[in-house]
């Protein structure tokens, strides 16, 4: 069973041929689609790999909620642990993305009473196999507050820690708790601007031997097409991506996690991890949008075969 704290957000998508979106000049929209996004792309793609996915925080009772709590419990998510409240209002990004696969997010913070880190709540955590963490949950004003609580709750208990950061560890009012959410990590996935940014570092493998010094046990730097490198307290290794036709790369770094997530549970071995998460990866970015677009078991075998199919 996999836990995915915070981040349940709803993707508007919007296809048009081309950004930038300029002043008076009409153009055509291709189609418009709601997805669940954020988190919604690793439970959805985690469940569709075959685990126990349970989405954790807090979903608006608004319209665009609604459909995100349908949609994954559709999928076969556990949304029993999402907490409503009457009035809330559900994060919304409306994703613009364009016939070169060039992506724009524009985002509506959500509203609504504070995520309550309760007794059941605490008890799921404690029986989870792996507890995944956001960086954007640090973010979202109704989650952000238990945030490093319910990370706490999970280290101590036993239960693995997985963080992706996420471009929010530039943000100086998140970084404290991103940092302790580091310390209590098993694995932290980011990419190379962003562990920089977040280390003040000048290179890649000084930024992850930083990371490595203050706790977490591995580090996964992605690499987009291509591929990742995973820094380890045996050395460091790289692998290598899987070049494919790339038509949007939205929600390939949320599928990517949730491929690397349920490999290392099911094998715990990092470079397998990784060389799956790959696979995971260019089969999101062949498909356009979010959400229930992320790939099924089956489209990632015809990326890489049955060999690293899980």
């Amino acid at each position: 069973m996999i836990v995915c704290y915070g981040d349940l957000v709803t993707d508007l998508v919007v296809a048009v041929e081309r950004l930038p979106i300029e002043p008076e000049r009409v153009q055509s929209i291709h189609a418009i689609t709601i997805e669940p996004g954020g988190a919604g792309n690793f439970l959805i793609t985690a469940a569709r790999l075959g685990v126990h996915a349970v989405a954790f925080g807090a979903v608006g009772e608004d319209a665009y909620g609604q459909a995100v709590y349908e949609m994954l419990q559709a999928e076969g998510v556990d949304v029993s642990y999402a907490q409503r409240g009457t009035g809330s209002v559900n994060v919304l990004v409306m994703v613009i993305v364009d016939d070169a696969g060039r992506h724009v997010f524009l985002v509506r913070d959500g509203t609504g009473d504070p995520f309550v880190l309760d007794g059941r709540s605490v008890a799921l955590i404690r029986s989870a196999d792996l507890f995944f963490m956001p960086g954007y949950a640090l973010h979202e004003r109704r989650v952000a507050g238990s945030a490093v609580a319910a990370t706490r709750v999970a280290a101590e208990s036993g239960v693995p820690v997985m963080n992706d950061l996420g471009p929010i560890v530039s943000e100086a009012s998140v970084r404290a708790a991103a940092l302790e959410i580091v310390q209590l990590s098993e694995v932290s996935l980011l990419t190379a601007d962003e562990a920089l940014r977040f280390t003040s570092e000048r290179s890649e493998a000084d930024a992850a031997a930083w990371m490595l010094a203050r706790g977490t046990r591995c580090v996964v730097i992605k690499r987009g097409e291509a591929g990742c490198a995973v820094y380890a307290g045996d050395g460091c290794y790289d692998v290598a991506g899987i070049p494919v036709p790339v038509r949007d790369t939205t929600a390939a770094g949320d599928a990517f996690a949730a491929g690397f997530a349920v490999s290392w549970l099911k094998h715990r071995d990092v470079r397998r991890a990784a060389e799956f998460a790959n696979c995971v990866g260019a089969a999101k970015v062949q498909k356009l949008g979010s959400g229930r677009q992320c790939p099924t078991a089956a489209e990632i075998a015809r990326v890489c075969g049955d060999a690293f199919t899980e």
